[in-house]
């Protein structure tokens, strides 16, 4: 009977999930694809060769009760769609191939932010997401005679507040035959079913994306061939280079609109392009560039009024154009003719419109303080000047070069002259600095650093610096240094020009309000100093949808002063520097000086040896805390052995310990070694992680272990008091006397310090320096109480303040014998209290005293420093208050 008893539950159990089975089982291909694409039995022959068969950063419209129908023309990026075939199997009908593949539909972006998250998916919170539904397993079949690809599969649903949905979907789409201009684009649709496989409640999903795959048929060269010639430039002002070169380098550039500069507009009055777009775009993107060895190029083009909008954005219609162009080496530039894409539904289909847009690409010889595009041209209409979507020709500039020059520019110094006058008392007179041997100037060209910005309110960010030019010679970016970097005096002229960048490397991005977002600046260098000096432009960072971008809104009043260091046994250059402007505080460019300093531009020397130092303060880190725990311990142990001294130990000296010790648990131990960790820095934390990882939990519960024995004083303290005798009702008056004297002081400093900086970080750094000070309470408490008596042990109160005191003397050693990597400091962080050359003075000379005042009040009393004549007066106002009360 047991036996069967088994065997009835196992029957059971298989009855059950077979009727779940079926409730929720596989979707039928027959009945929602058979008519589209039959299905047929898959042979063992796999297609090796499939990437035809797939597409990014498409533009999907609909799934209403799914995704948020949000007004796509007020979004940062459009709704997104991913189709990857991940295999692909012949069948037994010839042209019928059985195809597996993933997808990806991702919600529209409300701002850069989350579009950063969304091109960071491995690295994001998972409560910082936007709407997204990803189908891992989708599996059916693709004609290649019609190129239609219908497949079913399941898949999941998730949104920014945490809510997850199962889906089940059917997906069609229209791949074309052949592969030219008329045929670039794949549209579709999905389906959104319910679990049993019927249609759900959600409206359709409409697909379109981007498709030139190779062989590529080029149609549309006569056309653009008798349209650029319009443009007439001159021959010396356009470089000479290779088609294929010169293709590679039109890939994922973003371009400024210059309507105001237009030479069919002198005096500013233009018809500016975008009566059809509904808005005037200020920038324009040549995303999935396909180049031909001859110079032949089909692309996707996309307007914008963000600088922002890069290569790997999704394609919206109603702002994309596509297009064909060539290389014409005769006039040495680009010919391009683009095509507007229209996005109309059925029996249309998406398709390409007319090709009324004309653009010409050139690469200038020569770079300039004001202009340092390395593609210029200009964009026009080929249509009736009558038509209303006519528009005049425009100029466009390419941005953030830095990373793409090539090889043969020029530049020529506009401001030098200005900048020798600035700065005759840092260049034009400097002398040879002892022995100390600086960087020679040919050696700067082409080097790249990582600056560490700061601004006077304490803000940091990070950006890259590019020494682009020495003398008129422009470095690309795959420039090696070949001259020695200790060559200087006769074999390199002591004094320079130079031209210099600063460009937002590391969050393009993501919102980031710091003062300076990217910088260019030209000046002179003195290799017998090492000094530069230099005339920035600051250029504009995100404008308004009415704003006009041009030369005028940049901002040239800024002077640049760098200090390079002394060459090392590692050769590397090292700066440090601020960034002024010379505008009246009252005008409205006007910002404080900026700090910059390279932070981890480092050999494998100083790298290992930066490896060294954080091993070793985690290790600081852990004796620290254990010898507080022994100063803390001490102290119990000497108010056990005396009782009679627990009342006069100030209870809210004693929770000021605590905090100290509390706020960086709750705080999390993590954010004290992995604060900022990004950009180089994270390459030194990446090589000792494990390490550090392993020995966060020993400096937890280190720090555990001193929480709880701060709160063990503290309990013992309170608990003498709690009887109701006389004198302890004196001692609590006396404790609130004192904390009325402490409590405006620290709301005081909080309030100059969110004062000066306004961000809640200083408060948090503020809380240790309250914690340096932590011996203030027991002084006030002693001069009310006007006790006498050792009631802290020395090894308490000095030991405390020693292991405060000596971050702050570390810091000095650090700041003189190591680069300057803040994010990379363990023991005598800026998290965690102030730090600078004045701090690190200030605090350990404010613990000497505090300490010494203790030391002095229990030998000679708790008013020993209180002048005679004010002791008088607040032993008669404390009798005239006894009578009052």
């Amino acid at each position: 009977m047991h036996h069967l008893g088994i065997l009835f539950l196992i029957l059971a159990f298989c009855t059950v999930s077979s009727a779940s089975a079926a409730s929720h089982g596989e979707i039928s291909y027959a009945e929602h694809c058979g008519d589209t694409v039959p299905e047929s039995e898959a042979t063992a022959l796999v297609v090796k060769h499939f990437d035809h068969i797939s597409f990014r950063n498409g533009y999907f419209s609909g799934g209403a009760g799914l995704f948020s129908q949000v007004d796509t023309s007020a979004v940062f990026a459009p709704p997104s769609v991913n189709f990857r075939t991940k295999s692909l199997h012949k069948t037994k009908k010839n042209g019928t191939f059985r195809i597996q593949a993933a997808m990806t539909l991702i919600g529209a972006s409300q701002n850069r932010t989350q579009r950063s998250l969304r091109r960071r998916r491995s690295h994001r919170s998972p409560h910082a997401v936007v709407e997204e539904a990803t189908f891992d397993d989708l599996a059916g079949f693709w004609s290649e005679s019609t190129g239609k690809v219908c497949m079913v599969g399941r898949g999941v649903y998730s949104d920014a507040k945490g809510k997850s949905l199962l889906l089940s979907a059917v997906l069609i789409l229209n791949f074309p035959t052949v592969s030219n201009l008329n045929t670039s684009l794949i549209d579709g649709e999905v389906e959104i079913l319910n679990r049993v496989g019927a249609p759900s409640n959600f409206s359709s999903i409409k697909v379109l994306a981007y498709y030139a795959p190779n062989p590529y048929h080029f149609t549309i060269f006569p056309q653009a061939t008798s349209s650029c010639p319009t443009v007439k430039i001159d021959q010396e002002d356009s470089l000479e280079i290779e088609p294929a070169i010169a293709c590679a380098f039109l890939s994922a550039r973003v371009f400024r609109i210059d309507y105001k500069n237009s030479a069919d507009c002198p005096e500013g009055s233009c018809r500016p392009l975008g009566k059809s777009l509904g808005f005037t775009p200020r920038f324009l993107s040549l995303n999935r560039v396909f180049c031909l060895e001859n110079g032949s190029i089909n692309f996707n083009l996309y307007f914008s009024n963000s600088s922002s909008y890069s290569y790997d954005m999704p394609m919206r219609p109603e702002r994309s154009l596509v297009g064909e162009a060539y290389w014409d080496r005769q006039r040495k530039q680009f010919c391009l003719l683009a095509c507007r894409v229209i996005n109309a539904d059925l029996p249309e289909h998406p398709h390409v419109g007319a090709c009324d847009v004309g653009l010409t690409l050139w690469f200038p010889t020569v770079m300039t303080l004001k202009e340092r595009s390395g593609v210029v041209g200009r964009i026009w209409s080929n249509k009736d000047k009558k038509d209303v979507e006519y528009f005049d020709m425009a100029s466009i500039h390419s941005l953030n070069d830095g990373w793409n020059r090539i090889h043969g520019l020029k530049y020529n110094y506009t401001e030098v002259d200005s900048v020798r006058n600035s700065c005759s008392n840092g260049i034009a007179t400097s002398s040879k600095s002892g022995h100390q041997v600086y960087p020679g100037p040919k050696s700067l060209g082409g080097v790249r650093l990582d600056i560490n910005m700061k601004d006077s309110k304490g803000k940091r960010t990070w950006r890259e610096a590019n020494f682009l030019s020495v003398g008129d010679s422009v470095f690309e970016y795959d420039y090696r240094r070949t001259s020695d970097i200790r060559s200087s005096g006769a074999a390199d002229t002591s004094i320079r020009n130079v031209g210099f960048e600063i460009t937002n490397r590391w969050n393009p991005f993501d919102d980031d309000d710091f003062e300076i977002n990217e910088l260019a600046a030209e000046g002179v260098y003195d290799s017998a100093t090492g000094r530069i000096c230099m005339k920035g432009y600051r250029y504009p960072k995100q404008l308004g949808q009415n704003d006009t971008l041009d030369y005028e809104s940049i901002d040239c009043e800024i002077l640049i002063s760098i200090q390079l260091a002394p060459i090392d046994e590692d050769d590397e250059v090292r700066l440090d520097g601020t960034i002024n402007s010379t505008r009246i505080q009252s005008q409205p460019l006007y910002f404080d000086t900026i700090n910059i300093s390279s932070s981890n531009n480092m050999g494998g020397r100083e790298i290992d040896r930066s490896v060294w130092r954080m091993d070793a303060e985690l290790i600081m880190v852990i004796i620290t805390l254990t010898f507080s725990c022994i100063c803390i311990a001490l102290q119990i142990f000497h108010v056990k052995k005396q009782p009679h001294i627990l009342p006069s130990v100030s209870i809210t000296m004693l929770l000021v310990l605590v905090l100290g010790y509390t706020i960086p648990l709750v705080l999390n131990v993590e954010a004290l070694l992995f604060t900022n960790q990004t950009n180089g820095s994270a390459m030194l934390l990446r090589r000792r992680s494990r390490w550090i990882s392993a020995n966060e939990v020993i400096v937890r519960m280190i720090s555990i272990v001193a929480l709880f024995l701060s709160l063990r004083l503290a309990q013992l303290a309170w608990s003498s008091r709690s009887s109701a005798a006389e004198d302890n009702r004196k001692l609590w008056v006396q404790e609130r006397r004192a904390l009325k004297w402490c409590l405006p002081l620290y709301a005081a400093g909080a309030l100059l310090a969110w004062l000066r900086s306004s961000e809640w970080a200083v408060l948090i750094s503020y809380s240790g320096f309250v914690l340096d000070g932590f011996l203030l309470p027991q002084i006030v408490f002693n001069m009310a109480q006007q006790s006498k008596g050792k009631v802290l042990t020395p090894f308490f109160y000095v030991g405390i303040v020693v292991t405060r005191a000596l971050p702050h003397l570390y810091d000095v050693y650090r700041s003189r014998s190591y680069v300057a990597i803040h994010s990379t400091n363990i023991y005598g962080s800026e998290e965690w209290d102030f730090y600078s050359t004045a701090w690190d003075i200030i605090i350990p000379c404010e613990g000497l005293l505090l300490a010494s005042i203790v030391y002095l009040q229990q030998r000679l009393g708790g008013e020993c420093l209180v002048p005679k004549r004010l002791r008088m007066r607040v032993y008669q106002y404390e009798e005239v208050t006894g009578a009052t009360i």
